[in-house]
């Protein structure tokens, strides 16, 4: 299926899905996020795609933000649809893997996508920043919670109170970023993390993600009494997987896992 407002490119189990609104720098309109809502929805649903890679195209921006052009009502449809900025902000119980590819400008809701994302690699060229306050606006995608939460409160001020840039690297010590490549290598890294997740079984993934997302709002010890009984955990223990984990070991042999459901 073609789209209007991004390309998608299968490599192995992974969906590579680019931004293709270069000339605004990748910011996004209301029927480019519901677009990607529709792309994510797929991605979620089809066995076939076990991690997604979101990138920008070009090498100005991975994603501008909102398109500021455009108002709530264009195209008849609210600006974003319920899995929230770019079909993805707001989907919280996702249970697939997404990683961020940033090459160039991440900012206002492009920051939100990227830090909404399980994985960012970023290009040395990428700036990050939640710029809304110098427009008017706030981070109201989840951002300002997220950028909290991952570099802590004081950190965050610094970067929030003020609106500014930093770099890939500053985002790396900082800890949002996990990796900073070359322009010409960002894809091929993005792509070799991917490659990583995919050798993990599915059904373990959907585990994983799933305590970690109980984690919210919960201490560490309600949360590990309480994650047996999430049906990610409890599918975990039903699935061929569990199986074929340890026998693969104990054979010597890569494991043969099963089709995500």
């Amino acid at each position: 299926m073609s789209y209007q407002h991004c390309k998608l490119e299968a490599k192995g189990r992974t969906l590579v899905v680019t931004l293709n609104r270069p000339d605004q720098r990748n910011a996004l309109n209301p029927p480019a996020n519901h677009e990607l809502g529709e792309v994510f929805d797929a991605f979620e649903n089809n066995p076939e795609y076990w991690v997604a890679i979101v990138t920008g195209e070009g090498s100005k921006a991975f994603c501008a933000g909102a398109d500021l052009k455009s108002h709530p009502e264009d195209g008849g449809v609210n600006f974003v649809p319920a899995s929230g900025f770019a079909g993805l902000t707001s989907r919280y119980a996702r249970r697939k893997p997404v990683i961020a590819a940033v090459n160039g400008f991440a900012t206002g809701g492009g920051f939100e996508l990227a830090l909404a994302c399980d994985i960012i690699v970023a290009s040395e060229t990428a700036k990050f920043g939640l710029t809304e306050p110098r427009v008017g606006l706030a981070a109201l995608g989840g951002g300002i919670q997220r950028l909290i939460r991952e570099i802590g409160l004081k950190r965050a001020h610094a970067m929030l109170l003020t609106g500014r840039l930093c770099s890939a690297e500053e985002g790396l010590r900082l800890g949002f970023v996990n990796e900073v490549v070359s322009p010409g290598e960002l894809i091929a890294s993005a792509l070799r993390w991917a490659d990583e997740i995919a050798q993990c079984s599915p059904a373990s993934i959907y585990a994983t993600k799933a305590v970690a997302n109980a984690l919210d709002g919960q201490s560490v010890q309600a949360a590990v009494e309480n994650m047996l009984t999430l049906p990610a955990v409890k599918a975990l223990f039903k699935s061929p997987d569990a199986q074929e984990g340890p026998r693969a070991f104990a054979e010597k042999r890569a494991p043969r896992w099963s089709d995500p459901s």
